[in-house]
Parts: C-alpha cells; sequence; structure tokens
C-alpha cells in the first residue's frame, strides 16, 4: 500500500478534508480488517475493532508521523484494540459442537462427582495462570484459548517468532511447576 498520494490524503484529512480520509478508509479497511479478524476471529467484533481504529485515528492525525507508514500506524492501533478486546473476553470461553456440550450434559448427570472435580481443576489451573507475569500468561491466552499461532501471536505483539516461542515455553515451566506445588500441597485431587 505504498501509494504516492497516501500523504497528500494525510495532510488534507488534517485540514478538515473527510472525503480524503474516506479515501484512506477505503484503502485500508480490508487489510485493516484482515488483522483485526486474524486476532479475533469473529466478524462482528472485527468490524467493531477496525472502526474503532479508525475514529481513534481520525482523532489523533496529529500524532501519526510520517515517517512511519500509515498502514503500520493504523494497524498498531487495531491490534492493540484487538487485544484489549481479548483480554476482557472471559478466557474460558471456547466454541464447542452442540452435540459435545449435550453429551457432557448426560455424562454430568450420571457422575456429578467428576465433575465437580473437573470444575476445582480448572479452577486451580485458572489461579495458576494469574499468578504469571502480564507477558507470560498473555501469551498462553492467546495460543491455548484463542487458538492463535505462534506468528500471529507475535505480530499481535509485536515480538519476534523466536521470541514468542521461548516465552510460551516458560510459561508453561512456571504452570507445571506450580500445579505440581498445588498437587503436593493439596490443592489438586
Amino acid at each position: 500500500m505504498s501509494d504516492d498520494s497516501v500523504p497528500a490524503l494525510i495532510a488534507a484529512a488534517r485540514q478538515g478534508d473527510h472525503a480524503a480520509y474516506g479515501e484512506l478508509i477505503r484503502r485500508y479497511s480490508d487489510a485493516l480488517y484482515r488483522v483485526a479478524y486474524r486476532l479475533l476471529r469473529d466478524h462482528g467484533e472485527a468490524e467493531d475493532a477496525c472502526q474503532e481504529a479508525f475514529l481513534r485515528a481520525y482523532t489523533r492525525l496529529e500524532t501519526y508521523d510520517a515517517h512511519y507508514a500509515f498502514y503500520t500506524w493504523i494497524s498498531t492501533i487495531v491490534t492493540n484494540i484487538c487485544l484489549r478486546t481479548l483480554q476482557k473476553r472471559d478466557w474460558r470461553t471456547i466454541n464447542v459442537d452442540p452435540a459435545l456440550l449435550r453429551s457432557a450434559a448426560v455424562f454430568a448427570q450420571d457422575e456429578p462427582e467428576l465433575v465437580l472435580l473437573g470444575k476445582e481443576r480448572a479452577d486451580v489451573v485458572r489461579r495458576a495462570l494469574e499468578t504469571l507475569p502480564e507477558a507470560y500468561r498473555q501469551v498462553v491466552i492467546l495460543r491455548h484459548w484463542h487458538d492463535l499461532s505462534y506468528q500471529e501471536i507475535a505480530d499481535a505483539t509485536r515480538q519476534s517468532l523466536a521470541s514468542v516461542k521461548i516465552r510460551l515455553h516458560r510459561a508453561r515451566q512456571m504452570l507445571a511447576t506450580q500445579l505440581v506445588e498445588r498437587r503436593t500441597l493439596g490443592g489438586l485431587a
């Protein structure tokens, strides 16, 4: 998207030309949507994130540094909005086939002790996850609860791929250590 007319459109938009900003939206909306959808994996949330990103970019257009590509600037805005959206989500929520839910419900009626044990274990894992430093907790949630690839996590968090892999490895080690300690102390049956 390296078009020579982009700086002129930005300059015009800074002067209050709404049509110029509309042209920027037209040029970048598809690419921005792809970034948002790749992170959120929900069409409605991706559209909302794009709208919010374009609105924020417009209200902060004076802060745009022309040394960087406009796409880089606005995609960073949408990425940050998406990450905040993911943080607000309940990380335990996943899409499940309704047939599996019915099977689980029947199983739960037959074996309530097992259901209670599963809930207790989920709570222990959640508490252990909450004790991780933010940088480690974030990559674990993005990988295991939002099913992002390593590259998608790297893009979303603006880290190198190697850094994401290292953080995931360390986070898993920290979680394993905590879970073993909790089990030893009687916190996990």
